[in-house]
């Protein structure tokens, strides 16, 4: 008789392979090519507690601060001016089967147990991957969603129709279809009620020649969207850049062509180094989903300036990518399922330093 594999033990097989795994580059096809501002977020994640997630800012002066004589009284106007920022957590699961049978193929040879458990997993990873990477960008589609985070068309919103940019995103956009106006943050703002929780927003009118890099250069003067310069004796020991930029195919065609034209010189703002496009010092990345038609939340042909200082993924602590027990699946004696959980929210602190928007509208 040969070996044979009872439930229980192709339970701890499994488990016991699964958590010596270490994710890795996933060597697949994908949906979505480029992962990098999923990576970036959750490389750099912070773990939280609590029902909901909150910050603070203030975003009004006091007005303490005065030129003042050597022996004049301080003045004490107002005791604390900050507005809280908040916003709830949401959930992701998803999940991967592997059968008692097929591992049992595998038995007496370590490596391929090992690579045809793992192979799953990356393939749950990827999946889960495909699906938060397009919400990190989208907001919600209404007050009672709480399966949808604020992404960064919350955050870094529609402004009014202006051709020369300004701090005019007063409010977020749901994805609703309609575009409906909400309070990103449970901060109300408009051009009277705090008015610097606006973010940066600019219309480039389908125009993506010097005219559009006018717009990006304005934009970045407004933001400080500007990289350090950082010494090359130290340049190691420094922090990787925090500065992005995401757009979609339309944008970077025009760019690469207009970086072609200019033959790569050295000086330019606009330039092409090891495949990517770069301006000022900062490279745009290519997204996918950037490609779909969205206008009513972000405009069409978006460019979304990142200052990853400012934008934070905060995961719960609690539900921290969990991986479960392998337990077998309902009316499939042969069949274990692994469930895989994570609480997330995206959140920003200064929505007037953390990038811009520039599309049209």
């Amino acid at each position: 008789m040969g070996t044979e594999i009872s439930i229980e033990q192709a339970r701890d097989i499994g488990l016991a392979t699964l958590e010596s795994f270490k994710k890795d580059a996933l060597e697949m096809t994908f949906n979505d090519v480029t992962h990098e501002l999923y990576n970036r977020w959750f490389k750099e994640a912070e773990r939280d507690s609590g029902d909901v997630v909150k910050a603070f800012i203030t975003l009004g002066d006091v007005g303490n601060a005065k030129m003042a004589g050597r022996w004049e009284e301080d003045t004490h106007n107002v005791v604390n001016t900050d507005q809280e920022i908040k916003v709830d957590w949401v959930h992701a699961t998803t999940n991967m089967d592997y059968s008692r049978i097929e591992l049992a193929m595998h038995s007496g040879n370590a490596v391929r147990v090992y690579n045809y458990l793992t192979s799953k997993q990356k393939n749950m990873y990827r999946e889960l991957a495909e699906l938060l990477q397009p919400r990190l960008i989208l907001s919600p589609v209404s007050s009672a969603d709480k399966k949808n985070p604020h992404g960064l068309a919350s955050w870094l919103s529609l402004g009014t129709d202006d051709s020369s940019g300004g701090f005019t995103g007063y409010k977020g956009k749901y994805n609703d279809g309609s575009g409906t106006d909400y309070a990103v943050g449970n901060i109300n703002s408009s051009s009277s009620v705090n008015p610097r929780w606006a973010s940066y927003y600019a219309d480039h009118n389908d125009e993506f020649g010097d005219a559009l890099l006018d717009l990006l250069s304005r934009a970045t003067r407004k933001t400080h969207f500007i990289p350090a310069i950082i010494p090359s004796p130290v340049a190691k020991e420094t922090p990787e850049n925090p500065y992005r930029y995401y757009t979609n195919d339309t944008i970077l065609g025009n760019l690469e062509a207009m970086a072609r034209k200019m033959d790569d010189k050295v000086g330019p703002d606009l330039a092409k180094y090891y495949g990517a496009v770069w301006f000022k010092g900062v490279p745009f990345i290519y997204v996918d989903y950037l490609d779909s038609d969205n206008s009513t939340i972000m405009g069409t042909n978006p460019i979304f300036g990142v200052n990853h200082e400012y934008f934070k993924v905060k995961v719960l602590r609690e539900n921290d990518f969990v991986l479960g027990t392998p337990t077998p699946r309902d009316n499939m004696h042969n069949v274990l399922t692994v469930p895989l959980d994570v609480s997330f929210a995206v959140i920003c602190t200064n929505r007037q330093r953390a990038g811009f928007l520039i599309s049209g509208q």
